[in-house]
Parts: C-alpha cells; sequence; structure tokens
C-alpha cells in the first residue's frame, strides 16, 4: 500500500526550490549550464540523457525530474513504457539501493542461502506482503534480508514486529505473523517484548532507503514496488540464464 501522491508531492518541492519562471534556454548553453541558469537552486546530482530526443533526466536529492533544455521546460512526472515499466520509479529505486551498505544488511532478517539476494520492506499486516511472504517461502534459491515497515494503518503492526524481531526463533515468528496466527491474539500480542532496539534500527535503514510504503523489493538490486509476481519471476529467471 502506497501513500497517495508522494511522488507528485516531492516533484512539486523541487520545482518550488526551483524558485525562477521557465524560459527558452540559450541554444549555445550545455544542458547542464541550461538548467543551473534557469534553474538555480535544484542541486543536481547527475544529469543524464534519456531516450527521448532532447530530454535529459535531473536526479536531485533522490528525486526526479525531466530537463527539456531547447525549451527550457522542467518536467514533473512518470515515464512509463507501453509494456507498463515505470522507469522513472525504477532509477529512484536504483539511488535507494546504491544508499545501502553491508552494515545496513547485518540488521536485516535473513533467511536462506540461495544465490539470488531479495531485500525486502515489509509490513506483518500489510495483507501484499503476506502473499509475497508465502511465495518466497516456495523458493529455494533466494537470500531474504527483511526489514520491517509497521505502517501507521495497522494499529498491531508494531507489536507484530517487535515479537518477531524478540524471538529466539525469528523465522517461526516471521510464519506466525504472516499466516495470520498473530491475529487479534491479544494474550500475545499485548505482552511486552524487549527486541533490544532492533525494529528502531530496521526503522532507520527504512528511512535511508526512503520507502514509505510496502511491500518493496530489490530482486538482485532491480527495484520492484507491490506484489509484482510476474516481474519477480522474471528477474529470478533472468539471474538462472545468465550464470
Amino acid at each position: 500500500m502506497k501513500k497517495p501522491y508522494l511522488f507528485a508531492i516531492c516533484c512539486m518541492s523541487l520545482l518550488l526550490a526551483a524558485g525562477t519562471s521557465v524560459q527558452a534556454a540559450p541554444q549555445n548553453k550545455g544542458p547542464r549550464e541550461a538548467l543551473h541558469r534557469l534553474y538555480p537552486n535544484i542541486k543536481v546530482t547527475s544529469m543524464t540523457k534519456t531516450d527521448i530526443e532532447g530530454l535529459y533526466e535531473v536526479m536531485s536529492d533522490g528525486k526526479i525530474a525531466y530537463f527539456h533544455p531547447k525549451t527550457g521546460y522542467l518536467i514533473l512526472g512518470n515515464i512509463i513504457t507501453s509494456q507498463g515499466r515505470n522507469l522513472t520509479q525504477e532509477r529512484v529505486g536504483t539511488e535507494m539501493y546504491k544508499s545501502l551498505d553491508p552494515h545496513d544488511l547485518k540488521k536485516a532478517i535473513k533467511i536462506g542461502t540461495g544465490k539470488n539476494v531479495v531485500i525486502e520492506v515489509s509490513d506483518p499486516d500489510c495483507p501484499y506482503c503476506r502473499k509475497m511472504h508465502a511465495f518466497w517461502n516456495t523458493r529455494s534459491d533466494v537470500t531474504r534480508y527483511i526489514f520491517l515497515a509497521p505502517l501507521d494503518m495497522h494499529p498491531d503492526a508494531v507489536k507484530k514486529a517487535t515479537y518477531i524481531l524478540a524471538s529466539a526463533d525469528v523465522e517461526k515468528a516471521l510464519f506466525e505473523a504472516y499466516s495470520g496466527q498473530l491475529d487479534n491474539n491479544r494474550q500475545l500480542l499485548d505482552k511486552k517484548y524487549d527486541d533490544k532496539g532492533r525494529l528502531q534500527e530496521q526503522k532507520a535503514v527504512v528511512e535511508k532507503l526512503k520507502v514509505d510504503s510496502t511491500p518493496v523489493f530489490w530482486v538482485n538490486g532491480t527495484y520492484v514496488v507491490g506484489a509484482n509476481k510476474p516481474l519477480i519471476e522474471k528477474l529470478l529467471n533472468k539471474s538462472v540464464h545468465s550464470k
């Protein structure tokens, strides 16, 4: 489940920060110079040419906009292919992935020893997360690194996450939570559990990744939003054929 309009709000913030009116860029200037002249307050992380003639991708603090030097227009929104791929979202996801380091992965719940590496942000009460948890349990070819991110809309999600992280058998506790065995089980949920700060550590990594919805995955580095099993299976099969 996603927070509505978040990407649009972030893009609007980017435009407002630019603080200038749009006008045509001088033709003898390079794309980066033209962008800086028209939108001097944008701190450019990277600027690359897209497959669309004359259009450049501008990355700024993890956000993406598109710049057309000939007209001087700054374009906000997603580029989506006819096959339904959200190229903008995929690029943002790639940048998120780059921010992870080995120390972050040590804070995750690690399950499996397969060759395919899956990093997952999940909520134990998210129905799509539960469907995907069942899916991953059918795969012996993955190593999962799970970060729990209880959403505010699920009142028991924090308790379930704490229960999982405080358990001596985390994998068993995951199954109990994601299979629904803990649902409305007040005897277990209302107890106090000491997870030794692990949930807060995981939340910090999720914030670093700028993830605010569940489920989110990186399958061998490729960003996948939601319970998109066909895409995930395609990525896993691609990994097999490339070996």
